[in-house]
Order: structure tokens, then sequence, then C-alpha cells
């Protein structure tokens, strides 16, 4: 219970706000970026955004340990990226929410040079200088970084947040966001998609009646989202999106770049350790922004490695073509997301009558280029594409403290539904389907005396449950014991606006409510859906379960599941 507390808390090292200020009744606008997050407030009817300490109108998204043992945070922490990056956290927003043992991470792990760990039945967290974070509790001290700047420049205790998550978030990792919040004390009031953020900087009081697209490419993410803006109705038609394609994708395709023409040039293999690794990332990094202003970019190592026990420096040069060639498949994947959403909502790319650029990696040029193309238009250039979402969740935060008639309707990413008997994936609620939304599906006992019944449930897109993300197994109980397939009962799930899920059951035959309750096991495996009986549990697994079914069951989360579903009730 100790291990677990101790990431349910921000660190005691960690800086906190003043505790003296007053209670502001504001409510900040944050976009929890991969790369750089941003802050922002409402004041005079008008989003500001809230600078660093240090002036600077971003925030590193980094959390390091230093050689001292001091935790740093921002842009501190970032100072230390190139000579200390094994003890220095950077990408959380790849791994928050994803569960340890999955192919993803697996994959993602490779890239990062500080080492990732499992925390609890499935989490990922990060073992730096010694010490162990989760990644909630990361996002959770670059949140507090971002309310210390706002509660310092206002000179008020600002402790309520919107915060923007990537459209095609799943449901476990908008909860790890949540639970990043209530580590760092931010009631976060609400979550709101990045893309819908966006077109709310863009469009609101605006008094436009067109359909718009926000390509939002940033760091670590891409999302597409088509969205109806009319009056201060902001109807979003269609999502889309890729997690794993992002400005630090462009960055690998440099520097793996580097790596090659060092080879051919220099003749051997440049061994890598995790600071020449660091180096190279950041210098493919400041190339690549470099080529978005000049054709060719110059990029210098010096001391990179020792050759016959000298130092040994190595430069070369990175044409803007050469860097288009690199990425060009990494821009079309963009453009495949964008006629995916089109086709999902049925429109044309003439369709659209605005293209909104979101993220730092939308100023390069062969971007804008192949936007313009696709859509015939070229973008929108009166948001910024660092500032805008930030400035929209403000404005959205702004509406709910006021008499605003802004009104947001939002979709679901990705599909929710249940596991089959065979292992195959039955949908309850589709992909792009209007929040909120309701569903309901009827379940039988499959055994004599059965007292429970357990129902597994996957967001994707894949047929097969295992292949989708697991989100979590609920038990419903309440019900006697009787022959198989005589009790009959009907499970309803609701989502709201912001996707969180809300279950309830009861008798088919009377009414009579279920109890529901939430249970912390690992995804099942193949073999075992192979050898499953229909989202059922035998009533030896219910013996193992509280007998409390005469109760009305509180409201819980379970810390080692991080399960999307937020209130249970019978």
């Amino acid at each position: 219970m100790e291990k677990e507390q101790q990431f349910n808390s921000l660190p005691d090292d960690a800086e906190l706000p003043a505790a003296n200020l007053p209670k502001s009744k504001l409510i900040m606008g944050i976009d929890l970026g991969t790369t750089y997050s941003c802050v922002a407030v409402v004041q005079d009817d008008f989003p500001k955004v809230i600078p660093s300490r240090k002036g600077q109108r971003t925030t590193p998204s980094i959390v390091a340990v230093d050689e001292k043992g001091r935790l740093l945070v921002g842009e501190d922490a970032k100072k230390q990226l190139l000579i200390n990056p094994t003890n220095t956290i950077y990408g959380a927003k790849r791994f928050i929410g994803r569960n340890f043992y999955s192919k993803e991470v697996e994959v993602l792990a490779r890239h990062f040079n500080y080492p990732v760990i499992p925390i609890g039945e499935m989490s990922v967290g990060a073992n730096i200088g010694g010490r162990i974070f989760s990644l909630p509790q990361v996002s959770a001290l670059i949140l507090n970084e971002l309310r210390k700047n706002v509660c310092e420049y206002l000179k008020e205790n600002v402790s309520q947040a919107v915060v923007s998550v990537p459209a095609y978030y799943t449901e476990n990792q908008r909860e790890a966001v949540r639970e990043a919040g209530r580590i760092a004390g931010i009631d976060i009031v609400r979550i709101i998609n990045e893309p819908t953020a966006a077109a709310l900087a863009y469009g609101l009081n605006k008094e436009f009646d067109k359909k718009v697209l926000v390509y939002d490419l940033g760091g670590g993410t891409f999302d597409a989202s088509l969205l109806e803006v009319y009056e201060n109705v902001f109807k979003v038609l269609a999502t889309g999106g890729d997690t794993f394609l992002g400005g630090v994708d462009f960055d690998e395709r440099v520097m793996e770049f580097i790596l090659s023409e060092y080879e051919r040039t220099e003749g051997q293999i440049l061994q890598c350790d995790s600071v020449i690794t660091q180096r190279l990332k950041d210098a493919a990094e400041r190339a690549k922004i470099d080529l978005s202003l000049k054709n060719v970019s110059k990029i210098d190592l010096p001391y990179i490695t020792i050759s016959k026990g000298k130092f040994k420096d190595y430069s070369l040069e990175l044409e803007r073509q050469q860097l288009e060639d690199l990425t060009d498949d990494l821009i079309d994947r963009t453009v495949e997301v964008c006629l995916e959403v089109l086709d999902a909502s049925g429109a044309q790319p003439e369709d659209v009558e605005s293209v909104l650029l979101v993220g730092g990696q939308t100023r390069m040029p062969l971007v804008v280029e192949r936007v313009s193309k696709f859509f015939g238009m070229s973008p929108t250039k009166g948001v910024h594409p660092d500032e805008v979402v930030a400035c929209g969740a403000a404005l959205m935060a702004h509406s709910l403290g006021s008499d605003s008639s802004v009104r947001l309707i939002d979709v679901l990413p990705m599909s929710i539904g249940g596991r089959q008997p065979d292992g195959q994936f039955k949908k309850l609620f589709e992909a792009n389907s209007t929040l909120p939304a309701s569903s309901e599906v009827g379940v039988a006992t499959t055994h004599n005396s059965q007292q429970a019944i357990e129902i597994f449930l996957y967001q994707g897109e894949s047929t097969m449950a295992i292949e989708n993300e697991f989100l979590g197994a609920f038990v419903v109980t309440g019900f006697s014991k009787a022959p198989k397939g005589k009790v009959r009962l009907n499970i309803n799930l609701n989502l709201d606006q912001e996707s969180i899920l809300e279950v309830t059951a009861k008798s088919l035959s009377t009414g009579e409510p279920m109890h529901v309750q939430m249970v912390a096991r690992a995804p099942v495996s193949i073999e075992e859906i192979a050898t499953s009986e229909e989202i059922a549990v035998s009533s030896s697994t219910a013996e193992t379960l509280p007998d409390d079914t005469g109760k009305r069951p509180a409201s819980k989360r379970f810390s080692g599941l991080r399960s999307f579903i937020r209130r249970l009730s019978t």
C-alpha cells in the first residue's frame, strides 16, 4: 500500500505553488503536449498564454533527476537532456495509459534512453536516478509546473483546468490524464480533444457556418478531425489519428540519415551510447527546424567519437529535398488519415472550407504543400500552431464558468465492445458515434447456480478482441442461484460527452438492480479466450468476490487497472 501511495501523489521534493495565494475563479486551459506543453487563461474575453518563470510561452514536457538527486521539471530538465539522457524522462505522453506488456510499449521503449518498467498490474513507469515514477506522476509534475507558472503570474491560486488530449486517445489514456490531474492537485473539469480545442480558438464568436478540418501534427501524435462550425456550435463529424506519428518520428529519420552518412563517408559504424544517441537526436531536430526556413542545414557534431585515441569531429550538410525524401511517407500517412476521416463523415476534400494546421511539425514546407494540394486550398494562417490548443482549452474553460452558449458535440474516436466466446470483438459503440451515447446488451448465465457474470471490454477496430486495447473487466452479481440460462440480465452502458462510461445492470424479468464491480486483472490471453465461456465466469470465480451484493457500491477507481470506467452504479 505504501508503494502504491507514492504513485498517487507528487514526490516530496516537488515544488508546489505558493499556499497563501487567494483562491481564483479562473479555469486554466492546458495543452499537455508530447514535447512541449502550454497553458492559457481567458482575461477580458480573450485567451492569454501564460509564460514560464523564464519568459518562455511553452514548457518542455520533460522530467529529470540530476547527478545530485535533485528533481527537475520543464526547462531545467531539458538542459540536462544531452549530458544525462538516461535520467531524463521525455515523450511520456506516448506511454501514458498504455499496458506495459503491449506490443506498442515494447516497440516504443527501444527509442528512449531512460529505463521503462512495469508498475502494478500493467501500468508503465520509469526508473531514473534510482527513483521510480509512474507515467501519470510524470504528467502530474508537468501539470504542476504549468499551474505554478499561472499562480505566480496571476498572484492567485488557480486549481481547475480544462486539459486537451489527442482525439485518438483511448479511454485508458484519458483516464490516466485525469489521474495526473488528481496527483497534481488540479481539478480537471473537462477533457477536450485537441482538434476541437483548436477549432474553438479559430471559430468561437466568429459566426462561421462551415466545415473545418483540423490537421494536428504535434511532437508525438497526429490527429485529424472534421468539424461543422455554425454560430457557437462545434460539431465533430468524424475523427481519426495515429498515436505513433509525430515530429519525433521525423527526427528519427534524420538521425538514421546521419548514421548512414557517417558509415558511408568514414567507412565504419558510429558506436552510440545514450549520450551520443541523444546528441544525434538533438542535432536532427535542430536541422529539421532549420530546413523549414532554409534549403541547406549544416550539422556539426564535435567530439562525437574517439578515433586512434583522439576525439573526432563530424559534420555534414542536409538539404531540404533530402529531408523531404526521408519523410515523404510519414506525410503520406497523415493524408491517408485525413481521407479516412472524410470517408467516415461522407465528405469530399472539396467540402472542406477551412484547414487548420496545429502542432510544431506543420511548419515543415512539405506538410503545407501536401495539405494544400489534397484540399485544393491553402491552410488558414490565423492560428498559432504551438498555442492554439491551449487557447481553445482556455476558451472552453471560460465558457464553463459563464453564461456562454458554446456547445461541443464530439464523437467516440474508436469503437468499444466486448469479447465473444470465440475471441471475436463485438462492437457496442461504433467509432465516430456522437456523444453522449448509450448501448444495451443482454446476457444470461451459462452454468447452474452461477452467481456472477464477467464482461471484458476492449477498444479498437480489429475483429479479434485480443488485438484491441484492453479497457477492463466488470463483474455483475446480485442475482439468485438458478439453472443455467434462467437468469437473464440487461446491461446498460452509457458514455457521456467526455467518453466517461457509466455501467448499470438489472434483471430482465423483475427490473431489480444488480451489483456492478470492477475487477483488476491483466488482459486476457488468446489461450484463455479459446477456452472461456461467453462473457461469463464460473461460480467458483464468483465466490472470490466480497459478499456485499445487497449494497450499492461506491464509485471506485482501480489504480492497477487504470480503468476508464469512472463511475460504477447499480
